[in-house]
């Protein structure tokens, strides 16, 4: 294990997989080009995880966490930078604590990807009412050459 990253390998559930790659599904639809699950915890963690999460209320984290469990039988391997580790570990300290419950680093992630989607849901919904720019994801996407940001929808 160098230096600049951390290594894990997670047993993770099920469910917990479909999460992981319907948020890859989304930022790589986002971003326009492949993601992979290393990049979106290193660009979801690098900064801003105990934040992102604190935006949800202790219940509807241990909602999620009941209704995703972590623990299973599909084994990842994921390679991330130190600083998003670091956040993480971090993150599940913090979370572990007032949810009075030992956490994994494979739950914090799963909270982690369960932001993302949110968020995504939100921004989707905001824009389909017209409110634009309120619901803005948190992954910085570029606009493509000539695209003016005015689409008429096809129906």
């Amino acid at each position: 294990m160098s230096g600049d990253s951390r290594d894990y390998s997670l047993d993770i559930s099920e469910y917990l997989f479909r999460l992981t790659t319907e948020s890859l599904r989304l930022l790589s639809n986002e971003t326009k080009c492949y993601q992979s699950l290393a990049s979106m915890v290193d660009k979801l963690a690098e900064s801003r995880v105990s934040h992102a999460l604190a935006q949800h209320d202790l219940e509807t984290l241990r909602e999620h966490l009941s209704k995703i469990p972590t623990n299973g039988s599909i084994r990842i391997h994921l390679k991330i930078t130190k600083t998003s580790a670091d956040n993480l570990l971090e993150a599940k300290q913090r979370l572990s604590e007032e949810l009075c419950s030992d956490l994994t680093v494979a739950d914090a992630i799963s909270m982690l990807l369960f932001n993302y989607v949110v968020e995504q849901s939100a921004s989707k919904l905001l824009s389909k009412m017209g409110i634009e720019g309120a619901g803005e994801s948190s992954v910085a996407v570029e606009n493509q050459p000539g695209d003016s940001g005015n689409v008429v929808p096809l129906k």
